[in-house]
This record gives C-alpha cells, sequence and structure tokens, in this order.
C-alpha cells in the first residue's frame, strides 16, 4: 500500500497543472501552430549594438527575425508575450525599437519583423528558450517555444532590425 501512495502521489498533477500553458515546441525556420498563433523564427543573431531607424542601442543583444500570425480569430489579437529565458532570468522583447512586439496579427496573413531581446553583459554562452503567445497570461493557452543555444551564435558588431511588414511567404 505505501509503494501504492508513493507512486500515485508520483503521478498526481500539482496544484497549478490544470491552468498550466500548452508548449507547442518548434526549431529555428520551422513553425509552431498553437490555439491562435502560429510562429516561425527565421534567424536568430546576437549583436553588440541594434539599429532601427533612428534609434540605436549598445549592449548584448540577442535579435530574433520571425514571422507570426493569427490562426483562427484576429480581433484584437496581437503578439503579446515574446521573452527569452536563460539562466533562470527572464528576458522581455524590449519596446524601445519599433518592432513586432504588439503588433496586430491577422488570420492567415503572417506579418515579419524582428524582436530585440536586451541580455545581461554575463549572458553569453547558454542555452535559452524564446517563448511567444498572444496573451500575457498563458494559463490554459497555447505558447510556442523555441530553444537558442547562445553558444553557437557568432557576436556582430551591429544588427538593423527588419520593419514590421507582410510577409513575402
Amino acid at each position: 500500500m505505501l509503494v501504492l501512495a508513493w507512486l500515485v502521489a508520483l503521478v498526481t498533477p500539482s496544484e497549478s497543472a490544470h491552468e498550466a500553458p500548452f508548449p507547442v515546441a518548434a526549431a529555428v525556420a520551422d513553425e509552431g501552430i498553437g490555439r491562435n498563433i502560429a510562429v516561425r523564427v527565421d534567424e536568430v543573431r546576437r549583436a553588440e549594438s541594434v539599429v532601427e531607424g533612428g534609434w540605436t542601442a549598445e549592449g548584448n543583444w540577442l535579435v530574433v527575425d520571425l514571422e507570426a500570425a493569427a490562426v483562427v480569430e484576429e480581433f484584437g489579437v496581437s503578439l503579446t508575450l515574446a521573452t527569452f529565458t536563460v539562466d533562470g532570468r527572464t528576458y522581455r522583447a524590449s519596446e524601445r525599437p519599433m518592432s513586432l512586439l504588439q503588433a496586430g496579427l491577422f488570420a492567415g496573413i503572417p506579418q515579419s519583423g524582428s524582436l530585440a531581446f536586451e541580455l545581461a553583459d554575463d549572458v553569453v554562452d547558454d542555452t535559452g528558450v524564446l517563448r511567444f503567445a498572444v496573451n500575457s497570461d498563458t494559463r490554459l493557452d497555447s505558447v510556442i517555444e523555441v530553444s537558442v543555444d547562445l553558444a553557437e551564435l557568432e557576436t556582430e558588431a551591429s544588427v538593423e532590425l527588419l520593419p514590421t511588414e507582410w510577409s513575402s511567404r
């Protein structure tokens, strides 16, 4: 009985499991499709400086070029959640440059552009996870997750962010 009780305790979901998001794993260049979001990360780059129009900022930047679209419903749907988690720290896509963050998404018509994440100076060669969703509250919703190994990326001196526009695919 004791062993059976131990096994039941191991497989019993936690209190928060009934509200957990539904992760959809995708790789760079592959499309991840969730309940109402489709995301394809085309390229991930490191930079010491990012440029968008007349705006420039120096630092330890992760730049993500991607395409995103709504899947079913488009009214009020935007790319609201864009985070990068590495070493137990979560970085939100910067709101300083104009980017795909908060851009309206349309069903079946992808928008392309860039997101920029300003990382701490000590984040160098770790592996992290990009997360994308249409709601900042991801409970009971899908989240597209893309693993990124920072050690595989060469750091460029400067990277220009892509303009947000309709995708050509």
